[in-house]
């Protein structure tokens, strides 16, 4: 197969002469020369006990015939406890090419990315860097060859490996032979660190063909295979035997894709389909390096991951002054298998129970998806939007000691009533529901067994004026949750979950300087054990939400100022019979400030802080500083 894929990669290359990138080429590093305008920004966020920050610089300049790229970021983030936790992570990329001629680029890219985290996990420091000198040869129009050569530096868990990289990618774009048109593309990566590998391969091909002007086929075969090896600590006996420090887990995954596509989707119709199939195969290989013999501990039995996934999708859309519609049907069928890896001379109680552990995780997965969305133009001021989805899973397990054999149905409903009273208030109603169901087949999970119903009843409106602006709503949902064996099982109870919820976002123009923006929200919610049949509640616990941040904006030129006030309350309740009894109290009232600057393309600065004063249910009060503050600078 894979001398196979190269063959014909190469084909497409003698045959091709046209135009323009597609989508088969966006995973291509050397090939791919649009970078992003150059741009200096700088934020900073401090909530709580958590501090971030985050720079980045992308400087793109074009000098004649050279052209020159950098990019660099840097995230910190602290984390301020008991033991303080500083996680960092640096980025640097440089990017150098040379026009030589119409025909041939030379370039020169590097690249560095260092990550550090003081706590103590697997892997608390780690580093790539890489230097790559690479050509970019295009013998004939829109067909591109790009070989490349360099040297990696790679630690890991203290460990540090350098190497050898290089290889070749190479694209072919929009090639058209007679009414079909080609595209491809192709990258073979080697990255020799040794003792560790990594490699990619990948391989795309796809073809449109144009029956008629209405009617167009796509048919896509991709093929990869990807190897990362990974350090892991060896255990002492691995260590002792092979005197390593570190043992190497190789991760392969292989991918077959096929995609055969059919639609009328440039029609000039009010009525468009498309019907596709697909197919893909996937296998992942792990491998651990050094074993001993016999093996001593069964996470160290290689593992092998095959799966195999079939999918079937129709469309239909309909489109005119009155309706659009759109009707989707999707049917996709999924098996996985998971198999452990045996050398010979390693029959043992361990490799049988590594092999019955990954033998319960074999799954087949089958699912069908209908959903139907659109809307109604009763008239220029009336419209209906509706959307309906309905979907059925069913999840099978073959191993007689995997339980989680289940089926599962979804259905969700939204309709929405928009009325436009005039040019200035336009009002809507909306009602949702979502309905799902959970049904296990074993009885050793069907405790687990449920339906989920959750309503939600909304209405609002917004009103554009010359100088007020407002968009308010209110909306009331419920979410009962009933387990179908909750008189056997105590620790399952049916519950419910019922909230409120009012919005408000306005604001006032006083003058071209002077205006006003507020937001609040108040959220009620109760949450309760639930009997169903009856269709009663014991309300268990209550909360009392609201936040207000009102400020008041001065903008004499692109630099505004604001000042305010923030308040933010958080009431929670527990009941003895049915009154209410406060179990805790948060209240934060703070002065809000914040400065802006926008200089169109050029530069934008936003500082914003709030200092709070906090009490809490004891009376006890603190009091602390939250800030954000981001610079953007194009140039």
């Amino acid at each position: 197969m894979k001398n196979l894929s190269v063959l014909i990669f190469f084909i497409c290359l003698l045959v091709s002469t046209s135009s323009k990138a597609q989508n088969l080429s966006d995973s291509l590093q050397y090939l791919n020369n649009e970078f992003p305008k150059s741009l200096l920004l700088t934020t900073f966020d401090k909530q709580l006990d958590t501090y971030r920050l985050r720079t980045g610089l992308n400087f793109n300049k074009r000098f004649g015939k050279f052209q020159f790229f950098t990019k660099e970021n840097l995230t910190s983030t602290l984390i301020r406890a008991k033991e303080n936790n500083i996680r960092s992570e640096h980025f640097l990329f440089i990017s150098s090419a040379f026009k030589l001629n119409n025909k041939i680029d030379l370039g020169l890219r590097l690249k560095n990315n260092i990550l550090t985290d003081s706590r103590d996990i697997g892997i608390n420091k780690a580093s790539l860097s890489s230097v790559t000198f690479y050509t970019k040869y295009s013998p004939k129009n829109a067909v591109y060859l790009s070989p490349f050569f360099g040297y990696s530096n790679n630690k890991q868990i203290g460990q540090t490996d350098y190497g050898l990289i290089y290889g070749l990618e190479g694209s072919v774009n929009d090639y058209l032979i007679s009414n079909i048109k080609l595209n491809s593309m192709f990258k073979f990566v080697n990255e020799d660190i040794l003792p560790r590998k990594n490699l990619v391969r990948a391989f795309n091909v796809r073809l449109e063909n144009n029956f008629d002007k209405n009617i167009q086929n796509f048919f896509t075969v991709k093929y990869s295979r990807n190897r990362k090896d990974f350090y892991f600590l060896a255990d002492s006996a691995t260590a002792s035997f092979f005197n390593v420090k570190n043992n190497i887990q190789s991760r392969i995954e292989t991918d077959y894709y096929f995609e055969d596509r059919l639609g009328n989707d440039n029609a000039s119709t009010n009525l468009k389909w498309n019907i596709a199939g697909k197919l893909l195969w996937r296998n992942i290989d792990r491998d651990t390096r050094y074993k001993t013999s016999p093996v001593v501990s069964s996470s160290l039995f290689d593992t092998q991951i095959n799966e195999l996934r079939v999918e079937m999708e129709s469309l239909v859309s309909y489109t005119s002054s009155f309706f659009n519609g759109v009707l989707r049907i999707l049917y996709n069928e999924r098996d996985e298998k998971n198999i452990t890896k045996n050398p010979k001379d390693n029959q043992s109680i361990l490799f049988e129970e590594k092999s019955d552990l990954e033998r319960r995780k074999n799954n087949n997965a089958k699912r069908i998806s209908i959903s139907l969305s659109g809307n109604l133009n009763l008239s220029e001021s009336d419209k209906i939007n509706f959307s309906l989805y309905q979907n059925k899973l069913r999840y099978d397990t073959p191993s007689s000691e995997n339980f989680d054999d289940r089926d599962e149905l979804l259905s969700i409903i939204r309709l929405q009533y928009v009325k436009t009273f005039t040019p200035f208030f336009e009002g809507f109603v909306n009602a949702d529901a979502t309905i799902s169901q959970t049904v296990y087949i074993f009885s050793e999970k069907s405790s687990n067994n449920n339906i989920n119903r959750i309503f939600m009843l909304s209405t609002g409106g917004k009103y554009s004026g010359k100088m007020v602006k407002s968009t308010n709503s209110f909306s009331v949902s419920a979410n009962y949750t009933v387990y179908d064996f909750e008189d056997i099982n105590p620790n399952f109870k049916s519950f419910s979950f019922r909230q409120f919820t009012a919005r408000d976002s306005t604001s006032i123009k006083f003058s071209r300087k002077l205006s006003l923006l507020s937001y609040n929200y108040v959220k009620l919610s109760e949450q309760g054990n639930l009997r169903w049949k009856e269709f009663t509640t014991t309300p268990t616990r209550y909360l009392k939400e609201i936040f207000s941040e009102t400020k008041l904006i001065v903008k004499p030129s692109r630099l505004s100022y604001a000042i305010g006030l923030r308040i933010f309350l958080l009431n929670t309740y527990n009941y003895k019979g049915i009154k209410k009894v406060i179990n805790s109290k948060f209240l934060s009232i703070a002065p809000v400030t914040e400065i802006k600057l926008n200089l169109l393309d050029v530069l934008y600065f936003r500082l914003y802080g709030w200092y709070e004063f906090i009490t809490f249910t004891n009376g006890q009060s603190k009091q602390q500083t939250n800030l954000s503050m981001q610079v953007n600078y194009y140039f």
